[in-house]
């Protein structure tokens, strides 16, 4: 979501149409990484190349999220 607009600039998920059919199972974790590529690729697509994820109160970033956010990074995209 564009903070000064509050516009939602993407949205990834493996339930999407496009993907839903094409991934082997949605609860591995290579299908984490097609999902950061994608943010990614949106990302640029729509010129944005910085963006900001905030946990929540004692939020770990671990898992499939972890596995999602390291993905965007080594695609190009900054985390600020």
């Amino acid at each position: 979501m564009h903070r000064g607009t509050n516009k939602v600039i993407f949205v990834a998920t493996t339930n999407a149409r496009g993907l839903r059919n094409t991934l082997p199972s949605p609860t591995d974790n290579d299908d984490a990484r097609v999902i950061g590529k994608l943010i990614a690729e949106r990302s640029k697509e729509a010129d944005v190349y910085a963006i900001a994820y905030e946990p929540k109160k004692n939020g770990r970033i671990k898992g499939k999220l972890g596995i999602i956010l390291d993905i965007i990074q080594k695609n190009g995209i900054i985390f600020v």
